[in-house]
């Protein structure tokens, strides 16, 4: 299965290849619901690749954040101050 990124939405998902478009087109039934989104594309070797995502409409992505909060790294570092026992001096 590969996935093909493109401009809009989520990326599209490789379903298979078929000899004849009405192969293809069964299986691109099979798939269809509300949820997903299905194509059919021809290829230069004469076969037909269907491909399958989930519908963007529907789906929100969640954005995820690499870094973290300001308030957290703060939080770490007061866990890392070293204390130095003056009695043993």
């Amino acid at each position: 299965m590969t996935k093909t990124k493109t401009s809009e939405g989520r990326p599209w998902t490789a379903a298979g290849f078929y000899d004849t478009y009405n192969l293809a087109e069964k299986k691109s039934n099979q798939i269809k619901t509300d949820q997903v989104q299905t194509k059919i594309r021809r290829r230069a070797n004469g076969k037909f690749l269907v491909k399958y995502r989930q519908n963007p409409s529907i789906v929100k992505e969640e954005k995820k954040n690499g870094k973290k909060d300001k308030k957290s790294r703060k939080r770490d570092t007061d866990k890392r101050k070293f204390e130095i026992d003056e009695t043993g001096i």
